[in-house]
């Protein structure tokens, strides 16, 4: 099979981890970035560590300070926070030669603007199953679950199929979402919830595990967020979240609490709520758009929603 040519756009955590992956399963790797990181990047290369082990490792790619705008790549991968979209599509659209940008930002609207920008046939949506931070040049980083992929239409193409035996040999599991456009949407109505309460709780995860009364908001916030979807029209995806509204709280909470004292709720939760605040916001803001159209009773979110500073406080624990 012929190497696959792959544009990484975006250059942060995120962005380095996968394009430095796939170069290692030996495709054919450029990554966009922008600033001093060009330089970083140029001058060290994408230098990863793992959480849990600590191997350090070093990967050479081509790095590019701007979007390429007569070259073809066989998919352009788009690893920006979803306040960086609407800039970032302006540059996208520059490039007519790449078949198929797959987006895998956070985000409560849909495919709408990247398919008024780039075309329908060209747009596919994904999410990352990774997280961590950078400390300097270095990109500390964990890998978690599958990640989900899929066509905005549903259908499981062959361009689908490809990318997903990409993803997968460069060491990321992955499985096919029938309805994307819901699963990221339902990925955002468990995360605001979630955040505001962790906000109430300085953005720490060890702290917010001893509070079981914000536990306790944020759990009731996810289940009135998941019901405010359902209201307008967007089936449960992944179909597991379905659990959401048969699960007791008597046995939820203490698993809550148990996975907040975890590494993982450090490294995937808690320092992504302290690195993205601004995102965060954003994601807030368009989440509670859709609750107020909505006819569903939510007092919960409108207490965490009232009784939350937006901004995030960037407190280490």
């Amino acid at each position: 099979m012929k190497k696959l040519k792959v544009l990484f756009f975006g250059a942060g955590v995120l962005g380095s981890l996968y394009a430095a992956r796939f170069k290692e399963a030996g495709m054919d790797v450029s990554l966009v970035a922008r600033g001093k990181r060009v330089e970083e990047l140029r001058e060290k290369g994408i230098v990863l560590q793992d959480f849990k082990t600590g191997e350090r490792t070093t990967t050479r790619v081509r790095v590019m300070d701007g979007m390429p705008e007569k070259e073809y790549f066989d998919v352009c991968i788009v690893m920006i926070q979803r306040t960086h979209l609407a800039d970032a599509l302006k540059d996208l659209a520059k490039n007519k030669k790449i078949p198929t940008f797959l987006f895998m930002q956070n985000t409560t609207t849909g495919p709408g603007e990247m398919v008024e920008a780039l075309g329908r046939d060209r747009v596919m949506m994904g999410h990352c199953n990774a997280g961590g931070e950078r400390e300097g040049h270095v990109v500390h980083y964990m890998i978690a679950s599958e990640m989900p992929l899929g066509e905005i239409n549903g259908e499981k193409t062959e361009r689908l199929k490809r990318l997903a035996e990409a993803f997968k040999a460069a060491g990321f599991k992955n499985y096919f979402s029938k309805n994307i456009d819901s699963w990221k949407r339902y990925h955002v109505a468990l995360a605001v919830p979630f955040a505001l309460a962790m906000y109430n709780n300085d953005s720490c995860n060890y702290k917010m595990a001893e509070n079981r009364e914000d536990c306790r908001r944020a759990w009731r916030g996810i289940k009135e967020a998941f019901r405010v979807l359902r209201d307008r029209g967007f089936p449960v995806e992944p179909p597991k979240f379905r659990l959401i509204f048969a699960m007791p709280e008597f046995l939820v909470l203490p698993l809550f609490q148990r996975v907040l004292k975890s590494k993982v709720a450090d490294i995937g939760m808690a320092r992504h709520l302290r690195n993205a605040g601004e995102e965060m916001g954003l994601l807030a803001e368009e989440f509670f758009a859709i609750v107020d159209r909505s006819g569903v009773s939510t007092p919960v979110l409108n207490d965490l929603r009232s009784n939350q500073d937006p901004s995030l406080r960037a407190i280490s624990c």
